[in-house]
């Protein structure tokens, strides 16, 4: 019995992190979704710029593990995973995102 309460906690230990992660990431996507327009998006990446809490959107199939890593470690911008759905609002904030890296560290790690 213990033994099992033993294994149960641990599970859940490792377990409650990662799905508080994915409800963390999915609020932002939904917050973005609701975005329509390059003019929104323009909007939103000022205000994400000035609380400094950008945000990348990865197209395709693959998720890019090393620049979603370099983004958030280098320059703390978190990467979402967009699938193959391709949205042109989406790509105007990418835009800005490469933008403001080229500007602001000379890095134009996200090329178009």
């Amino acid at each position: 019995m213990i033994g099992a309460f033993g294994i149960s906690l641990l599970l859940n230990l490792y377990i409650v992190p990662r799905v508080y992660r994915t409800v963390q990431l999915n609020e932002v996507y939904y917050e973005y979704s609701e975005l329509e327009t390059c003019e929104e998006m323009e909007k939103r990446f000022l205000t994400d710029l000035k609380n400094e809490e950008i945000v990348y959107f990865q197209f395709g199939i693959g998720y890019d593990i090393e620049l979603a890593k370099t983004l958030k470690e280098k320059y703390k911008i978190q990467s979402i995973g967009m699938g193959c759905t391709i949205k042109s609002e989406y790509e105007c904030y990418n835009k800005l995102v490469n933008e403001y890296l080229k500007e602001k560290h000379n890095d134009g790690i996200i090329d178009y």
